[in-house]
């Protein structure tokens, strides 16, 4: 998980590997002095961040080995993998895998739900990126309904004529692959969500086929509030909003225009991973236990 998304949490690594916050740190703290991990708390002004945990050398070697690959073809750099402690788009990682984190302590937590497909922002931008360049790519499955969406995480650093730039791309997505898939964005306030919206449904006006791309909006605030994962009623949709805020699998009812759940899941994560350079295979979306009767897997 850490060579796919860059950066999580102690307390994300709890949500969706351990059994409990004792076993998680016991753990991690082995896996530091071994340098499979490496680690950074950032300072945040007040109280104490969590500590942040990054691939270290001995991790990038070990998965290397896993997939038949040389450790130097990978081209990992220890120094690169922290360095994100001192970046700019720490906060913005933090959300976008903050999200993943809860939908997927959410699955654990069911035994009805699962997600079934978490892309990160740069294996997002390999398949997609002559188009778009999404933060992240998802499936979520609840009984027999699953719903995949496109992630657009603001933290509120930049114009949001930016945010309504990156539409038209989108739809030439749809175009190209006849594949209509939702695209849900979490503003970092109310006024800044409200604020998109405006901007997006005046955009929206402007083109002929609207219906080609779904979007629901949310707020880190309203997050905070309600809490985030599946089940709190979180995203409005742009669209057919009269209902208010729903949960993120009753997004589909706002979206009687998407193919069926058997056609969305056998689409984007079945794709041909480009193969310009060696790349390690993706992670499964959730581990191989389940976490009401904490039964660990050998392959784990």
């Amino acid at each position: 998980m850490l060579a796919e998304h860059r950066v999580l949490t102690t307390h994300q690594i709890t949500a969706i590997a351990f059994p409990s916050g004792r076993a998680a740190n016991h753990r991690l703290r082995r896996l530091y002095q071994w340098r499979v991990l490496d680690r950074f708390q950032p300072y945040i002004g007040r109280g104490r961040a969590p500590m942040y945990y990054v691939l270290d050398t001995a991790g990038a070697h070990v998965l290397a080995h896993e997939d038949g690959l040389e450790p130097r073809e990978l081209k990992f750099r220890a120094e690169r993998s922290v360095g994100i402690a001192y970046s700019l788009r720490l906060a913005h990682l933090h959300g976008v895998n903050s999200f993943f984190t809860t939908l997927l302590a959410d699955a654990l937590a069911r035994h009805d739900c699962a997600v079934t497909a978490w892309w990160s922002e740069a294996r997002c931008a390999r398949h997609f990126g002559d188009l778009v360049r999404p933060d992240g790519y998802g499936r979520w499955r609840e009984g027999d309904r699953e719903i995949e969406w496109f992630l657009e995480w603001d933290t509120g650093s930049y114009q949001l004529s930016r945010f309504v730039a990156k539409l038209p791309g989108y739809f030439e997505l749809a175009t190209t692959t006849r594949i209509i898939t939702p695209l849900l964005a979490c503003f970092a306030t109310p006024q800044r969500e409200t604020h998109a919206r405006n901007l997006l449904t005046e955009h929206l006006k402007t083109h002929v086929r609207p219906h080609d791309l779904p979007i629901a909006t949310t707020n880190a605030q309203h997050l905070q509030h309600v809490g985030a994962g599946a089940s709190p009623e979180m995203w409005l949709p742009l669209r057919n909003s009269r209902a208010g805020r729903r949960r993120l699998i009753e997004l589909l009812a706002a979206w009687p225009q998407l193919a069926p759940p058997a056609t969305a899941s056998n689409t984007f994560p079945e794709a041909i991973e480009p193969t310009s350079q060696p790349r390690l295979s993706p992670p499964a979306p959730m581990p191989p236990w389940h976490a009401r009767d904490l039964t660990w897997s050998p392959a784990w």
